[in-house]
């Protein structure tokens, strides 16, 4: 066994908290003090009340299966609140995961429902997609993204689908008698046209053996809009009246089937209906929707509707949200005590409702000046509290707990929930800051203290944020010089390129974009300056003279695009690119990486593990065969789609170590002198690394100028974990439990001042560090 012992280690985020879309809230009905969050990305959450704090329900995941991070439903057992329903799921599958458990979520059992599931998928805002039969707790109903409306009658081990023509299904409601069922669709099998769907209410009062039209609104046509046509977006049932909230797909929604949520562009035409009954069967409906002021409308709106929820403690309460609106003004939350036949505005942007931030990236300084809610799709009332109420947002969950006050006082409170998208993480060998997290959607943040959040993530002089960074490379020299990749933000305040920081991440400043080189790298640097557009890669020397930037075409980096500046960013021209008989290489892809100790010395890896080595600062480079085998491997992706890692050795010329996946983890080394590559595969055959970093080697010693702790995780003798190796491979040590997994992970660093410890950058539990509960050992 190489794996000799196993490390106890602890792990913690670093806090960012929040950041990521949170897609629906669930009370249970009867017991008090339960409340669960779903997230796109990050799996499930329950509320923690003593702690008033998020507890993450996914750590036991692993890059083996990440179906679990992706959650579209939750459900409850009124009889039993102990037990938690999920359905989850990875599109192109072709099934999902249906999870059961039994213990408020800290274990599950696991079965397949053979539909197409996936909780970050467009139309992801809508519900309940998952309810329980009242009546019989063995029998579900699931309303599915793309398949239909199912049920199982033996708590998952079967389903089957109910006779309903429409393929793709927003919400299904069942009611106590289990005999009548509503299912929202979104009417796009059977659309009447290109441009209109058809109709999105069904009713069965037959226990879903037939189903028949359900009366909803007349659709109005919007020219501009790629798809017409209402969508039931949420429900809310209190005992007298079915609420439902309908849009339709907005005009710059660029997706047409399941463009009817927030999540896929934008929304218009918000309804808010109350459906009302009579002898067992829904009689029809009024039309109770709210305009800007509360007062109620007919008109076509230009935004939507989200969540609505009553309060049984509380007859008549009741809250809903807009949908897209922060496109023009500010979301709004409404309040109405009498059923929804009137409303008044509760909370609206920083206008109304005395909204705050306990987080400081959210606070309006550090975005423009300006509301950041967006995607309000969910709001719930507390069933045993009329003036607790909780609402998801694009960045997190927020709530009061005097809705019923003149002072409601709305904040965040996301103190637990971890569920951005983390794409690259750095320990800086020296300076104030710990580690550089380059993040998903936020951008990136510089934790001086890995405990609590940063005052900002990266930004102008004027503190408007950048978003989605790609990369970062910090001088090994000077760890005050670093150059970032990033996203310009959604409002434009923002443009995308290559930020850089002279002052150990505390401010940054944008270089200039090279126009004028050529017409093909002209029209890629203009679009970059578009808002949330890729930058692409960059490298940089350790002086901070020479920069090698591969510049972004979605997420690959075509080796046309490579540019090259010996001025410190002043100038561009664009790289040349040889193979191995000296041509010049014109198509595939390159991404560049500077050598840690030397200011001319660059190499590039390509689309099928081409290695490319420049001797002039980046402005040539020519193509290395390296003496021994190389497995083929693409690492010319970026973003989420990147499935490698490469780290050069701090303190050494020519070294790189590269995670390479299933074919394992390898080490690379150029020989100044000779000019030769030579490669070697350091762990076995059979074994895999999937993300690698490089640490320190023990405790009072120096990262540069001595031998390096590798980090990684990846499968040894069939075991997925997270390991350290001290001698290169020979033998290991494991440093996670079979619940500490953290879903999929896309960077590992090692620390490169303080022993044993290391970063994770994952795909769905945030940014988080792993140290040894007692460091004792000494090399």
């Amino acid at each position: 066994m190489k794996v000799h012992k196993t490390i106890t280690y602890e792990y913690k985020n670093a806090p960012i908290p929040g950041g990521g879309y949170v897609t629906g809230l669930l009370y249970h009905p009867k017991q008090p003090g339960i409340l669960y969050a779903r997230t796109d990305i990050g799996g499930v959450y329950r509320y923690e009340y003593e702690k008033k704090c998020w507890k993450g329900l996914i750590d036991s995941v692993s890059m083996a299966d990440i179906s679990e991070t992706f959650p579209i439903a939750c459900a409850l057992d009124e009889k039993k609140p102990e037990r938690l329903y999920v359905m989850s799921g990875i599109n192109g599958q072709g099934y999902g995961k249906f999870s059961i458990s039994e213990n408020y979520g800290e274990t599950f059992i696991h079965k397949k429902i053979p539909v197409t599931v996936h909780g970050n998928l467009c139309g992801r805002g809508t519900g309940y997609r998952l309810v329980v039969d009242k009546k019989d707790e063995n029998t579900l109903y699931f309303a599915s993204q793309l398949d239909g409306l199912w049920k199982t009658t033996d708590r998952g081990d079967t389903w089957e689908r109910l006779p309903l023509e429409e393929n793709y299904m927003t919400c299904v409601w069942v009611s106590d008698d289990s005999k009548t069922i509503v299912a929202g669709t979104a009417g796009y099998t059977i659309r009447e046209s290109d441009t209109l769907r058809g109709h999105s209410l069904y009713v069965s009062y037959d226990a879903g053996q037939t189903f028949e039209k359900l009366m909803q609104p007349e659709n109005v046509m919007i020219h501009d809009s790629k798809m017409n046509g209402l969508v039931a977006s949420r429900y809310d049932y209190d005992g007298t009246y079915l609420y439902v909230t309908m849009n339709v797909t907005g005009r710059w929604n660029y997706v047409v089937d399941l463009g009817y949520s927030c999540d896929s562009g934008d929304v218009i035409g918000g309804k808010v209906l109350r459906y009302y009954f009579s002898d067992g069967k829904i009689a029809g409906y009024d039309d109770i929707t709210p305009d800007a002021d509360g007062t109620l409308t007919a008109e076509f709106l230009n935004y939507g509707f989200g969540g609505i929820s009553s309060c049984k403690t509380m007859p008549g309460l009741l809250v809903c949200s807009t949908l897209c609106r922060e496109k023009e003004s500010d979301e709004i939350v409404y309040l109405s005590k009498d059923y929804g036949s009137s409303w008044s505005v509760s909370l609206c942007g920083l206008e109304k409702g005395d909204l705050y931030f306990n987080t400081s990236y959210m606070k309006p300084e550090y975005n423009g000046n300006h509301c950041l809610l967006h995607w309000l799709s969910d709001i719930k009332i507390n069933p045993f509290d009329p003036d607790e109420v909780w609402f998801n947002s694009g960045t997190g969950v927020f709530m009061t707990d005097a809705l019923l006050s003149e002072h409601p006082r709305y904040h965040d409170a996301c103190t637990g929930i971890e569920e951005t998208v983390h794409l690259n993480v750095y320990a800086p060998v020296d300076g104030e800051v710990q580690l550089v997290d380059i993040v998903g959607d936020l951008g990136g943040f510089a934790f001086r203290n890995l405990d609590e959040p940063c005052k900002n993530s990266f930004d102008d002089s004027e503190g408007n944020r950048y978003i989605t960074c790609i990369n970062a490379d910090i001088s090994d020299a000077d760890s005050n010089l670093g150059i970032v990749t990033a996203r310009g933000n959604w409002k434009g305040k923002t443009k995308g390129g290559l930020v850089r920081t002279c002052d150990n991440f505390k401010t940054f400043d944008r270089i200039g974009m090279p126009f004028g080189i050529n017409a093909e790298i002209d029209k890629k640097l203009h679009e970059i300056e578009n808002p949330n557009v890729n930058a692409g890669w960059v490298a940089v020397s350790p002086d901070g003279v020479n920069i090698v930037w591969s510049v972004a075409d979605g997420i690959r980096l075509p080796v046309e695009l490579v540019l090259v500046s010996n001025d410190g960013g002043h100038s561009f021209q664009k790289a040349g690119v040889f193979d191995l008989a000296g041509q010049p290489v014109e198509t595939g892809y390159l991404k560049v990486f500077s050598d840690r100790s030397r200011k001319d010395l660059f190499y590039g890896f390509g689309g099928a593990s081409e290695i490319y080595v420049s001797r002039d600062g980046g402005r040539n480079f020519y193509q290395k065969q390296p003496k021994e085998a190389f497995p083929v491997c693409d690492f010319g992706y970026i973003d989420t789609a990147n499935k490698t890692e490469v780290r050069g050795e701090g303190g050494k010329t020519g070294i790189f170590y590269l995670a390479l996946g299933d074919a394992g983890l390898y080490k690379l080394c150029y020989d100044t002198k000779t000019e030769e590559i030579h490669v070697k595969r350091l762990t076995d055959t059979g074994d895999a690394c999937y993300r690698m970093g490089l640490g320190v080697i023990g405790e009072d010693r120096d990262y540069l100028t001595e031998e390096k702790a590798i980090y990684f995780c990846g499968r040894l003798e069939g075991e997925y974990g997270f390991y350290r190796t001290f001698d290169e491979g020979k033998s290991y040590e494991r440093l996670n439990q079979d619940n500490q997994m953290y879903g999929e992970i896309n960077s590992i660093d090692g620390d490169k001042r303080k022993f044993g410890r290391f970063f994770l950058a994952t795909g769905s539990r945030g940014v988080l560090y792993g140290e040894m509960k007692r460091q004792s050992r000494k090399i």
